[in-house]
């Protein structure tokens, strides 16, 4: 191929990375509107937006960054602010595929741009997956870690690129408890390097980040508060569990789809290498997510299985390729960010930094081969994850199907406007502003945490979300607060089931303890006796 030829290709992947971003943000952004995950950290921004500090005015069990960070748009349009939130969700997983991408090209000296921008769409297809999109804690640290490896470890770095790596790092660490352990694994990569340049300012400048920040917690004084509220949800047990125990479990109860899928895999390994093992390969794991999908009703567990496996192979293959080659250990690096961003107690999986799989897979057939990504490969793999995980958005998490979500939600609320749900929801959300209207001093129990911002009120407790272990079961005293403060609950008529109800100590306690004075169709008005 000719190098003018080459560089046309070139610009046609990059270009093609871009329109992808530009068609997440139109196709996918505007679906789905649920009433807990997609609107608790931006409901935690209105609460900072209003004056509230994390930790010292409202109940906060994790580190308080993504609820700073989420202001951001708040304060460019209050109005719009949320939509702007959604689409970030998307541009920051483009951003840290690409410069995850790059930082891996670089270290490893591969110069093609197809192929770079082939591997950061294609990670960044895989992390989005059939994920709303939302403000979460999990994307912001990933986030701020990469940027941190970024400015840290890219070649010709300079001190000033270690500082702000450092501080980046220090952002990620206290968006989740989770990534706690990165600045531990990157101080033992730069020793296992000897790389002692980085070494040097990245323990000086990771030191006065960190003092930076507590010293901020504690002008405001929410140091202590921080210290108690978040770590009684961090514990050895909930690591073990989280980060051990359920990539264990994922073997043992899938072991003949370990079996299948490795036997189909090392065919395509065996007998064709390079270009035809790695589009069989990937034509394996694509075809299992979407009959999947397809048969499940976008069943979210496939995905968390998949990846989990991919990222427990993608492991073993670079602890095996550091013996031969230290360069892996960057590799490693990246998949403990992976692992890290796994830790959680809802959905256990490394895909929301799904970029050391896919670039394992990919450098797996193609490192130290004369041989290029085939163009016609790339396409094709490009258009099967789309259209797979395309079949996996047809059903909204936590919502009803793409095909119901028909309801404008902008005709009640401006701050929803382009942004489609149901019938159900649509009228829920009516209700809610009527109440709101004739009860200003409200809260809404126990999961709208959008409630406050769509009405242009402030949460009298600021906790929007108080399920047990959002509030360290402190519903006693969130109880007595409300009852303190004159306000008026808005108890949502929710069918749970027995484990869900036994989450919300508070609905019992109002329930039994507070005078209804009005019942609704989707929400019952309470006040303290």
């Amino acid at each position: 191929m000719s190098s003018r030829n080459s560089k046309r290709i070139d610009i046609v992947f990059q270009g093609l990375f871009y329109l992808l971003c530009v068609f997440y943000l139109v196709y996918y952004m505007p679906y789905g509107f649920e009433d807990t995950d997609t609107g608790y950290i931006f409901g935690s921004s209105w609460n900072v937006y209003n004056g509230q500090i994390p930790h010292r005015d409202f109940i906060y069990t994790r580190p308080a960054i993504p609820a700073f960070l989420h202001t951001i748009f708040l304060f460019i349009s209050e109005t719009y602010g949320y939509l702007l939130d959604r689409s970030f969700f998307y541009i920051q997983i483009f951003l840290y595929s690409l410069l995850g991408t790059k930082l891996l090209f670089e270290h490893f000296e591969i110069r093609s741009k197809t192929s770079l921008y082939f591997i950061a769409s294609l990670a960044a297809i895989t992390t989005i997956h059939n994920y709303p999109p939302m403000g979460w804690n999990t994307i912001d640290g990933v986030l701020f870690c990469v940027l941190a490896f970024y400015f840290i470890l890219k070649k010709n770095t300079s001190v000033l690129y270690i500082l702000l790596g450092s501080f980046c790092l220090m952002l990620g660490v206290f968006s989740k408890q989770s990534f706690y352990f990165i600045p531990i694994f990157l101080f033992a990569y730069l020793v296992l390097q000897k790389d002692w340049f980085r070494l040097k300012y990245f323990v000086i400048f990771g030191f006065l980040s960190l003092i930076s920040y507590l010293g901020f917690k504690l002008a405001n004084g929410s140091l202590a508060p921080f210290w108690e509220q978040t770590f009684q949800r961090t514990s050895s047990s909930a690591l073990v569990e989280a980060g051990i125990k359920t990539y264990y479990l994922a073997v043992k109860f899938h072991f003949l789809h370990v079996l299948g899928v490795s036997a189909l895999a090392i065919l395509a390994v065996k007998f064709r290498k390079n270009t035809l093992g790695y589009l069989i390969t990937n034509l394996i794991i694509i075809s299992y997510i979407a009959v999947s999908f397809w048969n499940n009703s976008g069943d979210w567990s496939v995905i968390k299985i998949v990846m989990q496996f991919l990222f427990m192979a993608a492991t073993a293959y670079a602890f095996w390729m550091v013996l031969k080659d230290r360069r892996y250990l960057l590799l490693l690096l990246l998949l403990t960010l992976s692992w890290s961003a796994s830790i959680s107690n809802g959905f256990r999986t490394p895909i929301h930094f799904a970029l050391p799989m896919v670039f394992t897979l990919y450098f797996f057939f193609y490192h130290n081969k004369n041989q290029s990504l085939s163009i016609p490969v790339a396409a094709i793999l490009l258009v099967g994850y789309l259209i797979t995980f395309g079949i996996g958005y047809q059903y909204i998490y936590r919502d009803s199907p793409r095909k119901e979500l028909t309801h404008n939600m902008g005709e009640v609320f401006p701050q929803l406007a382009t942004i489609k749900s149901d019938k159900s929801t649509y009228e829920k959300y009516t209700e809610l502003k009527q109440l709101s209207t004739k009860y200003p001093k409200f809260t809404a129990i126990p999961s709208m945490p959008l409630a406050n911002y769509l009405t242009r009120t402030v949460n009298p407790i600021g906790t929007d979300w108080p399920l047990d272990v959002e509030i360290n079961d402190e519903a006693l005293l969130l109880v007595q607060q409300l009852s303190e403060k004159n306000t008026t609950v808005l108890l949502e008529k929710l069918t749970l089931t027995p484990y869900e109800a036994d989450g919300y100590d508070i609905i019992p306690l109002i329930k039994n303890t507070w005078t209804l004075i009005e019942e609704g169709r989707y929400f019952d008005v309470y006040q303290s006796k």
